[in-house]
């Protein structure tokens, strides 16, 4: 069915989201900004961003085998190419950003600004997520490294990383885009999102959002400033509604122009998200809606003559 614009863009905020889910994608997209790099110099550029950032990911490595299974599925969804002139062999060719990946960390641009002003509440929710020190004076747990020394450059990129890791929270993005209608209790988040995935099962699959994930994720989106919920003494944390901050909404005015990037490379976007699914694709991007925005789709009305001839072309899709 068909979107208005801020829809198409909610939608395209989420398909991006998805498409920069895995672990690696972002610090490799990072790591090539400057310059082409081989497969080599592109893991030790990451592994030393690993480093410099230990204080928040802990002693993570990046393996070669995992830099390969990365470069292959972003080279196969159009955010990277190989320099295959360069070199003799084409495993070890350089890779290179693509107009689409570099209009990509562009559109980061007021996300990095977001994260500088909201810093602090992100490092502490992600130590606290991965069971790291709050503060230098705990003495309980194993101490945290300290951050390195960064450069501003670094210390940009670096709150971007912080950002899109609350973001790709499975449910995260589709709880703040139900919230961004105003305040609702968790059971009518649920509700909604759900009726969504129903609404659309042909490009969402067998997922639905359960109540114990639910409260998971809004404790993480509390922790991390984006959502207020507190019940009153003695009413049922339940009974209380959820509302955004105004950190929630400034995120969500920061992701603008990921939106419109997205509506650019609808098509594109589309297509990737519904092969990692294993959904089969359609012909209009425009007439779908994404799991991650499901409130955002269109109220039910009587089918127009072409939406008829979709439905019928629809049906004829293996699931």
């Amino acid at each position: 069915m068909l979107m208005d614009a801020d829809s198409r863009q909610l939608r395209g905020i989420g398909m991006t989201l998805e498409l920069l889910r895995n672990r690696w994608t972002y610090p490799a997209l990072v790591a090539l900004r400057s310059d082409p790099l081989s497969p080599a110099r592109l893991l030790d550029r990451i592994n030393e961003g690993n480093a410099r950032n230990a204080d928040l990911v802990g002693p993570r490595i990046l393996h070669e085998k995992t830099l390969f299974t990365t470069l292959h599925r972003m080279e196969a969804e159009g955010l990277i190419i190989r320099k295959t002139d360069a070199v003799s062999g084409n495993s070890v060719a350089p890779r290179d950003f693509t107009p689409m990946s570099r209009g990509l960390l562009a559109a980061l641009h007021p996300v990095a600004a977001w994260a500088g002003d909201h810093r602090d509440q992100l490092t502490a929710s992600l130590r606290k997520h991965r069971g790291l020190p709050q503060t230098d004076t705990d003495l309980d747990p194993p101490k945290a490294a300290e951050p390195a020394s960064l450069t501003p450059e670094q210390d940009y990129w670096r709150g971007v990383g912080m950002t899109l890791v609350i973001l790709r929270l499975r449910w995260g993005f589709s709880v703040i885009s139900q919230l961004s209608r105003g305040p609702q209790h968790p059971t009518s988040i649920t509700a909604e999102i759900n009726a969504g995935i129903a609404r659309n099962r042909d490009i969402t699959g067998n997922r639905t959002l359960s109540e114990k994930v639910l409260w998971d994720t809004l404790h993480r989106l509390l922790h991390a400033g984006l959502i207020n919920h507190q019940p009153r003494a003695g009413q049922f944390a339940s009974t209380a509604r959820c509302a955004l901050t105004a950190s929630g909404y400034a995120l969500l005015g920061a992701l603008t122009p990921v939106g419109h990037w997205a509506i650019e490379h609808e098509e594109l976007l589309t297509g990737i998200i519904r092969r990692r699914r294993g959904l089969a694709r359609q012909a209009d991007p425009q007439e779908t809606s994404d799991e991650l925005t499901p409130h955002q789709i269109t109220p039910s009305r009587p089918p127009s003559r072409e939406e008829l001839h979709g439905a019928r072309h629809h049906r004829d899709i293996p699931r």
